[in-house]
């Protein structure tokens, strides 16, 4: 638990609430932080999937085709995530519970990757804190991939630490020539596999280009740049190598190449030096201790001696991942401060070499025969879509689309029953061609898809599918979706099998699923609207919002919201009434996530006049930790009635996804009594309370109306910045601004001496949280008050550094910084009604709220 200053508990006990109706009974109201000094699965699907959505396999509904993406997501990460890569398992029984041993020990790179290039598009389609969470993760972990080995743009297939379980560290056993142990790395020993090829980035590239979209995070897309533009660097460097060679595998000697677009380890061979193995018919050439991207690896091998003879030997695939993976270096460095230089060459690189790149591309065509080596045709498909995606040339554009997308990769798979392929090629089809039912066809194969866990179930399809004569065993046209045997990415395993044995108590990850499926968001293939509807009943009445906007009304109404976003409504009572609490759908007012149609219902009760009522304060107004960490703040109830309220207690509102305590204080705010037992409060009296909120998954920033309730009384109304409380939690612990204001008067409130002169309030905040990149800004809670704000930044002693409608700065784990709010009129009048018209400064990193505090303002 995170403890609070000592300066934001001076004095909170007296801390009241001001409302229009009691401003006058607390003269020293209206002050909100104030320092004392400063689907049914398949048939063939495992019966564990049942503890999952019970979709129909068939069914192209939204919310079946989404609740399905949801499982697999759950499911992969409890089971085929260890440390932090997509791996698939053998688990102990067919209960799918424990595993027993990890599986592709040699993909996880390409399929983490794309399990990025997931949580990108799923929070660009929804704007999930957990989306954003999971992305974040993945990025640091892709990140350590890039670095542990200490070679320029080589990447790990895997890393673990070297004290994981026994299960993890069977992936990474001593002996294997491509895994290299206990190599120090973050203040920790590892382990880590290597031997990497080029799959392996295709799918890291895809999801670090679609995650540098998505994310507004500076540290994460920092991160991204700099393995992106390293690697790219790596790749553009002309340099001359002594390299080992073998020739028809007897010919063995050294000698000196002048080579590119290759990067290096030298962790492969026994003394450092790469060793390139060419064979001359069929050619083919193998590399060990470095990995090349070759568009025509004639260029270079022949400056071996007795090699000049070679002719162009053009390799459209591998032209398609250089260009590809340069494309996504300017992405990432394109009007980024500090990096002109670095961009410039890239870009310069690429503008020489692309035409020739394009021209190669325009021959490949689909060389496998009977499915041997179908992975080829993903790892041509992922880095044209970035191609075609990033390309800022319109002319070169149109010609990937029609000449290389449309003409040589998608007709070579048409009718392969193919949905990731399907849905990138529609994702960047040329204007003219028609791909609505392309998109039908294979959005009806996605929803055959399995629910989790995705077993090896044995298949015998013989009988139903008619057998290619020229390739026995294989079918003559591509099986459906849910008649094909498992893998951990089924868009990259041929589709014609007709016999497999399966493997018992053997599961996939599902991250095929999720990359289709959240494609087809992303792109409006699918169709992702949930809807909320919300009313209201009891004998009182008040209006009903939602954040994001949608819900706004008075009674009843509904709005369409993404399937997978976070909604939270709020509930605010009219005059003389009262928010009794929520119904309807459990998750009620904090809808996390949006799974389909849902439900609430708000109850609002009259509140008779002379009745026992009870008023609330809360301080701080918002706190930002790490998931199971607990966020503190301190409570204030007030009796403002005649007579003694009983039983007085605090508790959460429904739907949260954390648990909740509290704990009575004396008047210097030390703990008293027991934790969660309701308090009896005196008429006039004030009871200062600890609570303690600790989620159990990503919030983004949250404001939570904790309900403040006695047995003989009404719950306390709830104001914004008053008694409510932001909160944001992440898996990283972000920063943690405690942020106290203070009004010239002293009672909380800006008071403008006229109503176009200025007012100001100050604050200090201590940065209880990680050290990060912060953005501080004001505004008036959406009230669009006749006011200018402007935020300036001051030392302690309060002289002005900078000023901005909002300022961004570092801000370092116990550093305090302080701010002055500048409120300017404009000559419109602003009623004095401290409960609504309030000025708010927010501290907010990667997008999310991670402090803020806030006071009232007026005008004559």
């Amino acid at each position: 638990m995170k403890a609070l200053p000592k300066q934001i508990l001076s004095g909170f006990a007296a801390l009241l609430i001001c409302t229009s109706g009691y401003a006058q009974t607390t003269p020293a109201c209206c002050e909100s932080s104030r320092p004392d000094t400063e689907v049914e699965a398949t048939d063939r699907a495992h019966p564990v999937a049942g503890a999952f959505s019970a979709a129909v396999a068939s069914d192209t509904d939204p919310e079946v085709l989404y609740r399905r993406a949801a499982d697999h997501e759950t499911w992969m990460r409890e089971h085929l995530m260890p440390a932090g890569g997509v791996m698939s398992g053998q688990f102990t029984d067919d209960t799918y519970a424990q595993v027993k041993s990890y599986g592709g020990e040699r993909d996880p790179a390409i399929w983490t990757g794309s399990y990025l290039a997931a949580q990108a598009l799923r929070l660009e389609a929804t704007g999930a804190a957990d989306a954003a969470d999971q992305l974040a993760e993945t990025v640091r972990v892709l990140h350590r991939w890039w670095r542990i080995s200490g070679d320029a743009g080589y990447l790990a297939r895997f890393a673990a630490p070297a004290d994981s379980s026994e299960a993890i560290l069977a992936t990474l056993p001593a002996g294997d020539p491509e895994v290299i142990r206990d190599v120090p790395y973050e203040d920790a020993l590892w382990h880590w596999r290597g031997r990497v090829s080029r799959d392996q980035y295709q799918g890291v590239l895809l999801g670090m280009s679609l995650a540098y979209e998505a994310t507004s995070d500076p540290g994460i897309r920092q991160l991204i740049r700099e393995d992106v533009a390293t690697f790219a660097e790596q790749l553009m460097r002309r340099e001359r190598k002594r390299v080992k060679v073998i020739i028809n595998g007897s010919s063995n000697f050294s000698t000196t190449l002048e080579l590119q677009h290759a990067v290096y380890t030298d962790d492969e061979t026994p003394d450092g030096i790469p060793i390139l193995n060419v064979r001359t018919s069929p050619f083919e050439v193998e590399a060990s201790g470095m990995v090349v991207f070759w568009p025509n690896p004639s260029e270079f091998i022949r400056q071996i001696p007795g090699l000049g003879w070679l002719p162009d030997v053009l390799l459209p695939s591998q032209a398609i991942q250089l260009a590809a993976a340069f494309r996504v270096a300017l992405q990432v460095t394109a009007g980024v401060p500090g990096y002109e230089a670095r961009h410039a060459a890239l870009s310069a690189h690429y503008d020489e070499q692309v035409d020739d790149w394009l021209d190669i591309a325009t021959g490949w065509e689909n060389t496998n025969e009977c499915g041997d080596a179908y992975y080829g045709l993903n790892v041509a498909f992922m880095p044209m879509y970035n191609w075609v995606r990033l390309e800022d040339d319109p002319v070169r554009r149109a010609r990937l689309q029609r000449d290389v997308l449309r003409d040589a990769l998608w007709s070579a798979v048409e009718d392969h029953k193919n949905v990731f392929f399907a849905f990138l090629y529609a994702a960047q089809a040329a204007p003219e061609d028609a791909v609505e039912a392309i998109i039908e066809a294979h959005l009806a194969q996605l929803a055959l898809f399995p629910n989790p866990p995705q077993t090896a179930e044995p298949i015998d399809v013989r009988s139903e599918y008619p057998e290619d004569p020229e390739c026995p065993g294989l079918s003559a046209i591509a099986t459906d979706v849910d008649d094909r045997p498992g893998a951990t990415f089924l868009w990259e395993r041929q589709p014609w099998k007709l016999l497999d044995p399966g493997a018992p108590e053997f599961a996939f990850a599902g991250v095929d699923y999720l990359l289709a499926y959240w494609l087809g968001r992303q792109s409006g293939f699918i169709d992702g609207n949930g809807r909320l509807g919300v009313s209201q009943t009891g004998t009182g009445g008040g209006t009903i919002t939602s954040s994001p906007p949608g819900i706004d009304c008075g009674s009843s109404c509904e709005a369409d919201f993404a399937l997978g976003s976070e909604v939270l409504l709020q509930a605010f009572p009219a005059p003389g009434s009262v928010l009794i609490g929520w119904s309807g759908d459990p998750s009620c007012p904090y809808i996390h996530p949006l799974e389909g149609a849902t439900d609430c219902v708000a109850t609002f009760a009259s509140l008779p006049s002379g009745e026992t009522r009870i008023e609330a304060a809360v301080l701080p107004y918002a706190r930002a930790v790490g998931i199971g960490e607990t966020a503190t703040a301190f409570a204030s109830l007030i009796n403002s009635g005649d007579a003694t309220a009983t039983g007085c207690s605090i508790a959460l509102p429904g739907g949260l996804p954390a648990t909740f305590t509290y704990q009575t204080t004396d008047s210097g705010n030390a703990l008293i009594g027991m934790p969660d037992t309701p308090v009896d409060i005196p008429r006039g009296g004030t009871q200062g309370f600890v609570f303690g909120i600790t989620p159990s998954q990503a919030l983004a920033a949250t404001e939570i109306a904790p309900v403040f309730d006695c047995t003989n009384t009404a719950p306390a109304f709830s104001h914004a910045g008053l008694n409510t409380f932001i909160l944001s939690a992440a898996a990283t612990a972000p920063p943690d601004l405690l942020a106290v204001g203070v009004t010239p008067s002293g009672d909380g409130v800006v008071r403008l001496p006229s109503r176009d002169g200025t007012g100001f309030f100050a604050t200090a905040a201590v940065n209880i949280g990680s050290a990060g990149t912060v953005r501080v800004g004001v505004d008036d809670g959406g009230r669009a008050l006749a006011l200018a704000l402007r935020v300036c930044e001051t030392d302690a002693a309060g002289t002005w550094l900078v000023c901005g409608d909002s300022l961004s700065r570092t801000i370092g784990a116990d550093q305090t910084v302080y701010y002055t709010v500048l409120a300017s009129g404009n000559g419109q009048p602003i009623a004095f009604d401290p409960a609504i018209n309030r000025l708010f400064l927010r501290f907010e990193a990667n997008g999310t709220t991670v402090g803020a505090t806030n006071v009232a303002v007026a005008t004559p």
